[in-house]
């Protein structure tokens, strides 16, 4: 396959990826739950960095992962009925978002409750109201993108496997521009933080923007889907072989 539509369908994965909102949710109760407590400004920074290099970490680990074994068992496994498999899960998870991704809270207020069951929604505010080393935040943002990795399994996994394809430099060139994008919201919410921006105006615009983004990674997961039908079993279509 062409570099450019690799390119393409990485940066459209990691543009799903980014569409989800645990790892900015679990940010946002860390950080109020730090100034609640009257903590330092460096203390906050600290926190927030120290979460989303856990999200950071957590996402390479996996794209690697799977990029890894995707290189030893491409050509054991990876057959067109694999790739229809993997186009017949974005969809999936495209519908699913659409439908499942937020749900009604238990008061009107409660508007930006995410999917999550609420066993593991108050694990995780318990966590996030306790912590107060950069080790524990760290670890909260690893769990939160393992969190939902349902979701963004698919298309991660696509990305995975058309980066083993390949040479090393360039595996290395779309690890850095998926984990960048993917981790791009969560990093600049932070920033936002620390630089004292309120809490409460980022909760709003999340609010008032969630259906749009919830819309947006369904659809991208989709588009994806399509593409990757495409390249599969249309190749001639666009003039690109894998």
């Amino acid at each position: 396959m062409e570099i450019r539509m690799i390119l393409l369908v990485v940066i459209l994965a990691a543009m799903v990826h980014a569409s989800f909102h645990l790892s900015i949710s679990v940010l946002t109760l860390l950080s109020g739950h730090t100034l609640s407590k009257k903590k330092s400004h460096l203390q906050l920074t600290k926190l927030s960095m120290s979460l989303v290099f856990g999200s950071v970490f957590a996402t390479i680990l996996i794209f690697s992962t799977f990029a890894y074994f995707a290189g030893i068992f491409y050509n054991i496994a990876f057959s067109k009925v694999a790739w229809a498999v993997l186009a017949g899960i974005l969809v999936a998870a495209g519908i699913s978002t659409w439908i499942f991704y937020y749900r009604r809270g238990k008061n009107i207020q409660n508007s930006t409750e995410l999917w999550i069951p609420r066993s593991m929604a108050k694990f995780l505010n318990e966590r996030a109201s306790k912590t107060v080393h950069s080790a524990e935040a760290f670890s909260l943002g690893i769990v939160s993108v393992l969190s939902e990795i349902l979701f963004y399994f698919a298309s991660l996994a696509i990305s995975a496997i058309l980066a083993s394809r390949v040479s090393p430099a360039l595996q290395f060139a779309i690890l850095v521009i998926y984990v960048l994008i993917s981790n791009l919201p969560i990093f600049s919410i932070a920033c936002m933080i620390s630089g004292g921006h309120p809490i409460s105006e980022i909760q709003a615009w999340r609010n008032k923007n969630k259906r749009f983004m919830q819309f947006s990674a369904g659809l991208g997961m989709i588009i994806l889907a399509f593409i990757t039908g495409v390249v599969i079993f249309m190749p001639e279509f666009l003039g690109v072989s894998l």
